[in-house]
């Protein structure tokens, strides 16, 4: 690296090769993430102080954050924090990093809460990590009833920093508890939204470093073939979802068959459909209570 104190612009161009040269991916946009993060502000003001003198202090800082993205941490992780539905949340290690492919499932379930709009509408997202979801629907759909459940403590304390951060006046009620086994037994529930894990034991095997060794795999195994916890959900959910009610989950590449497939088989759901993502592949399941 760079010896003098440098610039932003030479020490993002230095990156940039040693990214490229390690074969990270996005090397430019994560070089830009993690300077703006040195300078505790965002890319707009870096692009108009490209050539800023650093401090030593962030130079050093840097530095220490392009070390760590070359042993393949995700840039996610390494700054703290990323955007979902245009609005910022806090990560660490023990929640799953949103996908952008998740907007389709928040997009499909925030349009049937405003159109279905009602005083004691009741939202449960099983699995809610850092949030994402049910943060993203009670933010643009609020005065509505919202509830999130998690197997382990730490993604409900990231969730509960987020709905602080994204300043979201609703009450979210949040469960510790492993899928609905912590939920009153009976039809409370207008819609039920999950991401669930769903990579299968062979597909673990080959994730990118940057998925497979820091990412937690609680939050990614879904079995032998990926659809243990989908099934689940799709079993369980009809004891807790009330008439018309909707059901929606996202699944993997090329698992739509066999979800449709055993949804279809479900006496209790009816019209199941699913949304592509914007690459064309098939990403989420629908289906209502009947």
């Amino acid at each position: 690296m760079i010896k003098r104190v440098p610039t932003a612009k030479e020490l993002i161009d230095e990156s940039i090769f040693l990214m490229k040269k390690a074969g990270i991916k996005s090397p430019r946009l994560n070089a830009e993430i993690m300077m703006a993060h040195c300078m505790n502000n965002d890319r707009t003001y870096l692009y108009s102080n490209y050539n800023k003198k650093l401090t030593r202090i962030e130079s050093n800082y840097f530095k220490s954050l392009v070390r760590r993205i070359l042993k393949r941490e995700p840039v996610q992780y390494i700054v703290g924090h990323t955007e979902f539905m245009s609005l910022p949340f806090k990560l660490n290690r023990n929640v799953l990093i949103p996908r952008p492919e998740t907007e389709i499932l928040v997009e499909f379930a925030l349009n049937y809460c405003l159109e279905n709009r009602k005083r004691n509408f009741k939202i449960l997202d099983i699995g809610c990590g850092c949030g994402n979801i049910i943060l993203s629907i009670a933010k643009y759909a609020p005065n509505l009833s919202y509830y999130a459940t998690d197997i382990s403590r730490g993604p409900l304390i990231v969730t509960k920093a987020n709905k602080n951060l994204n300043k979201i006046k609703n009450t979210i009620h949040l469960f510790q508890t492993d899928g609905f086994s912590g939920i009153k037994q009976k039809p409370i529930f207008n819609a039920i939204l999950s991401n669930p894990p769903y990579i299968s034991h062979e597909e673990m095997k080959n994730l990118e470093s940057e998925v497979k060794d820091f990412e937690p795999e609680i939050a990614l195994n879904g079995g032998y073939d990926g659809l243990d916890n989908v099934r689940q959900i799709i079993d369980q959910s009809t004891r807790y979802l009330k008439k018309e009610g909707l059901l929606i989950v996202e699944i993997g590449y090329r698992q739509h068959k066999e979800v449709l497939r055993h949804i279809s088989h479900n006496k209790y759901y009816k019209n199941p459909k699913i949304l592509k993502d914007l690459s064309e592949i098939e990403r989420v399941i629908v289906a209502f209570r009947k």
